[in-house]
């Protein structure tokens, strides 16, 4: 159940045109966030201002299930080369893995007659898979954070016959000896390489 103040419940009670708009908050793993809106102007809220005209975000429809499965929403980021992401033009920020472990957070926002805003409501928030990006697009895929839940347990394995070793910062393997031992991902992870 979402909580609303009373202000915002009498107007979504009473009001049979409303006025709205989408607030995106993207944060990347570095926690450096970034804040769009879909309106027609920059709308601030909670000290942060939502940019209207940094980049062009359209929303599918959030997919929720009433039973243990993983809710996604499917965003398409419409930018050219000019849109930047910090100091890098978007869409080779995604190339370089920015969007990895970045989560994005979704609301709506609502408005009276003369734009004044009167509450926001927060409808999905979840962590960014870059599916598709090239040309004018790019594809984002935001999975909640149940996610996590489908993987199995134990998260890593123990190798004691694994013949590996470190020395000065590399990995090294050696047929000679079995006194180095691995601790492996169970279930490999883009960041980890083996």
């Amino acid at each position: 159940m979402k909580t609303v103040t009373d202000t915002l419940s009498t107007y979504l009670n009473t009001k049979k045109e409303m006025l709205s708009c989408d607030l995106y908050t993207l944060t990347l793993y570095d926690g450096t966030k970034y804040y769009y809106t879909d309106a027609d102007h920059d709308v601030t809220y909670n000290n942060n201002t939502y940019s209207h005209n940094a980049l062009l975000l359209h929303r599918d429809q959030t997919v929720i299930n009433n039973v243990l499965s993983v809710d996604s929403m499917t965003i398409s980021i419409y930018a050219t080369k000019d849109d930047k992401l910090g100091d890098k033009p978007i869409f080779l920020a995604a190339h370089d893995g920015s969007f990895d472990r970045a989560t994005m957070a979704l609301a709506r926002a609502f408005f009276d007659t003369d734009g004044t805003l009167i509450g926001v409501i927060d409808l999905f928030s979840g962590t960014t898979e870059v599916t598709a990006c090239g040309g004018l697009v790019m594809t984002l895929d935001v999975k909640s954070q149940v996610q996590g839940f489908s993987q199995e347990f134990p998260r890593r394995k123990f190798y004691p016959q694994g013949t590996f070793s470190t020395s000065g910062g590399k990995v090294s393997s050696s047929t000679e000896e079995d006194s180095a031992s691995v601790i492996a991902p169970y279930v490999p992870l883009k960041e980890v390489l083996l």
